[in-house]
């Protein structure tokens, strides 16, 4: 059997440099548990229409295994593409009366973008995982240091007194607000687009519904045109990707300058530092610098994918091949990104030390105001003054007096700090059943159930 899926107007080939130029199959070989699940559900919807003999459909299943090893195994230039090779191997496995026919009715341009829906869907599990991760370190962090005063800042100076595991619940609420993005995006992947074929549907298959069905999708698509000639899911993926990057970015950087040796409020464990090759005093911040530099790639990533689109015409078209390029490598430095944030939050501490006093100046000219001693513009002048002249407040208050006096819910007093633990630990818990009640429908595992409920016993 050919190996290209095309040819035949054709009186020469394209070879050499050219080829691997023009072909995918060096990184799309990833798709191969995603081509082949979609290939079988097509031959299911073929046999329907009576064009696969029904007790065909379990060779073709049973012959997944020894199908997608096969396509891994192969050499980057032995095929043009996932799709081609996919249809080699179980041609060879299941004959080529299978091999032959199974390309009815479907095109890889509606096969690619459903295949790379499946695997966002497949894959966001691994990226859920290490999301739990990346929360659980981060409010352990909090819990154990909830009683360390620290200076907050504004435009890089000192400016009130809050507890450091306030700080780190800002960390927290900004990263729900990412999964909460994250959860979004998701339910806009939740679409079937078989049955689209090159951009025009097709005359040989009709229960798309079926096919969304068995592949574990709730709908499907409304326009074939639309399925084959847009990308703009995979680019908003990419956008919440860099909005968890930027805020890791800003994590970093709080915690670098934190950790500086004359600021010296947090402390970085040896385990995510590294050292010098000419100092030997030097514990350098690596980790969190490399998180800081690599949220430059993600703004990298959403510029490729506007440009890949911008300047294509309706309809399918090459530049799209460039797509999964694209959003490989971003899934694969996301991922590594959540891992290394969970793994600083894990190692590093808060620590104890002497805070200024004029840090306080906010608390004392608000409870001179709640004395009603002098009106609000007058003390805030009084108290500036004061400091100049005598350099120090005109009031004694503690800094563990400014915590409570707070009384606002999202401040930092002690007791909302405490309670906000507790509704971020919920809010975070509704989020991970949500995702996780979506994609757990993509898994192999409910899919080879909702196999084995149309064609029978695998055995």
């Amino acid at each position: 059997m050919e190996k290209r899926l095309w040819g035949g107007v054709f009186k020469e080939d394209v070879e050499g440099t050219l080829r691997k130029f023009l072909d995918s199959f060096s990184f799309d070989s990833r798709l191969a548990p995603e081509v082949f699940d979609i290939t079988f559900v097509h031959s299911v919807l073929l046999s329907d229409e009576g064009f696969i003999p029904k007790d065909k459909l379990k060779n073709i299943f049973l012959s997944r295994e020894k199908v997608i090893k096969a396509v891994l195994s192969s050499k980057p230039d032995d095929f043009e593409d996932v799709h081609s090779a996919v249809e080699y191997f179980i041609a060879r496995e299941c004959g080529e009366d299978i091999g032959t026919n199974i390309r009815a009715g479907r095109s890889r341009n509606d096969e690619v973008i459903t295949a790379v829906y499946l695997w966002v869907m497949r894959e966001s599990q691994k990226i859920l995982d290490e999301m739990k991760n990346v929360f659980y370190s981060m409010l352990s962090c909090a819990q154990k240091y909830q009683d360390v005063i620290i200076p907050f800042m504004t435009h890089t100076r000192y400016a009130q007194p809050i507890l450091f595991s306030h700080l780190i619940l800002s960390y927290i609420t900004g990263f729900l607000r990412c999964v909460g993005r994250f959860k979004d995006v998701l339910l806009r992947f939740d679409i079937c687009h078989m049955g689209s074929g090159a951009g025009a549907g097709t005359s040989i298959i009709s229960d798309i519904k079926k096919a969304a069905f068995l592949l574990g999708f709730s709908s499907i698509s409304d326009n074939s045109l639309d399925s084959t000639g847009r990308r703009d899911t995979l680019y908003e993926l990419i956008f919440v990707f860099s909005t968890f990057a930027l805020l890791f970015s800003k994590i970093a950087e709080d915690l670098i300058f934190l950790s500086a040796e004359d600021i010296g409020f947090v402390e970085i464990g040896d385990k995510v530092c590294t050292g010098s090759s000419m100092m030997p005093q030097k514990k350098n911040p690596d980790t969190l610098e490399l998180i800081r530099g690599k949220a430059s790639k993600f703004l990298g990533y959403l510029a490729s994918f506007f440009a890949l689109e911008k300047g294509v015409v309706s309809g399918y078209s090459k530049d799209f091949q460039e797509d999964k390029k694209i959003l490989f490598e971003a899934f694969d430095e996301f991922y590594s990104i959540l891992f290394a944030i969970s793994q600083v939050f894990k190692n590093i501490s808060a620590k104890k030390r002497n805070l200024p006093y004029y840090i306080l100046a906010t608390d004392v000219a608000e409870k001179i105001f709640r004395e009603k001693k002098m009106s609000y513009r007058e003390v805030h002048k009084f108290i500036g003054e004061h400091i100049k002249i005598h350099q120090k407040l005109p009031e004694n208050l503690t800094f563990e007096e400014s915590l409570r006096v707070k009384r606002t819910p999202q401040s930092t007093n002690p007791d909302f700090v405490r309670e906000k633990m507790r509704i971020l630990e919920n809010r975070w818990r509704a989020l991970k059943g949500s995702i996780t009640h979506l994609i757990s429908r993509f898994s192999y595992y409910n899919f080879e159930k909702r196999v084995m409920n149309e064609i029978g016993s695998l055995k």
